[in-house]
């Protein structure tokens, strides 16, 4: 068990930044940006209980509890604005970082490492790597549902196993990390929506000798495009901003050698 008292303090991105205009037309789901010289650091008080058990022949099971109440907490907030010094009297929505007052996160940390043989005597000696985490959060200034942290989604899992081949000296492997979809309230006027993400690795290992070894990598086997949004409702305004990012397989090959 532990007890924490953290402090983040604003990046110097945070406080001094030059004013950054909207590469695209101006509106609430594209704003300008600058930084807040008058941000206070966020501070936190948190608590961990986490239980351990090790298995006989290797392994480990573990389960973490934590919480954490966060006061000063920063985000970004887009107003409105007709005092900007490089579009006097034009109305502007600008972005910039504000305390927006406390919030509470909490959740639940899930891990296995075994191999597979320990479970079912007959199975291969697979080495299996699992974690599994459910979190919950509110920002309490902000109107629910959905006024959980930033870039906080609802659950994580990830799944790895590795199989070393006794007949040749090679070793197969992989892991799938899974993210689900998930929107946050930001403001009273503003949302933010994370697309789901599933990202597939897989890898094999040809060891020559104790010191040298042939590793091929495939990242991200199967490639998805990943979606992210942006709404604004309010002051007269209804708008929503969707980006579609673009993602690629990568395939490495490399020597490996103890020197």
């Amino acid at each position: 068990m532990s007890l924490t008292r953290s402090y983040k303090t604003p990046t110097l991105l945070n406080l001094v930044a030059r004013t950054a205009l909207s590469r695209e037309a101006n509106s609430p789901t594209r704003p300008d940006r600058i930084g807040n010289p008058g941000l206070k650091p966020e501070l936190a008080t948190g608590v961990d209980i986490a239980v351990e058990r090790y298995l006989a022949e290797g392994g480990v099971l573990s389960a973490n509890v934590f919480r954490r109440n966060i006061s000063d907490l920063i985000r970004y907030v887009t107003s409105e604005r007709y005092d900007t010094v490089w579009a006097p009297g034009q109305r502007r929505f600008v972005s910039s970082p504000q305390n927006v007052g406390d919030a509470i996160t909490q959740g639940i940390e899930l891990e296995a490492k075994f191999r597979l043989n320990q479970v079912w005597s007959d199975a291969p000696p697979v080495d299996v790597r699992s974690n599994l985490s459910f979190f919950d959060s509110k920002v309490l200034d902000v109107m629910g549902p959905n006024n959980r942290l930033d870039q906080q989604p609802k659950m994580t899992a990830n799944l790895g196993a590795d199989y070393r081949i006794r007949a040749i000296p090679l070793t197969l492997g992989g892991n799938v990390n899974m993210n689900p979809d998930y929107t946050t309230r930001r403001t009273e006027q503003q949302w933010a929506y994370q697309g789901s993400k599933r990202v597939v690795d897989v890898y094999g290992l040809w060891r020559f000798s104790p010191a040298t070894a042939l590793r091929v990598t495939v990242s991200n086997l199967t490639p998805r495009d990943y979606l992210t949004g942006s709404t604004y409702i309010g002051n007269g305004f209804s708008e929503t901003s969707n980006t579609n990012t673009r993602n690629w397989q990568n395939v490495q090959v490399r020597l490996e050698m103890k020197i």
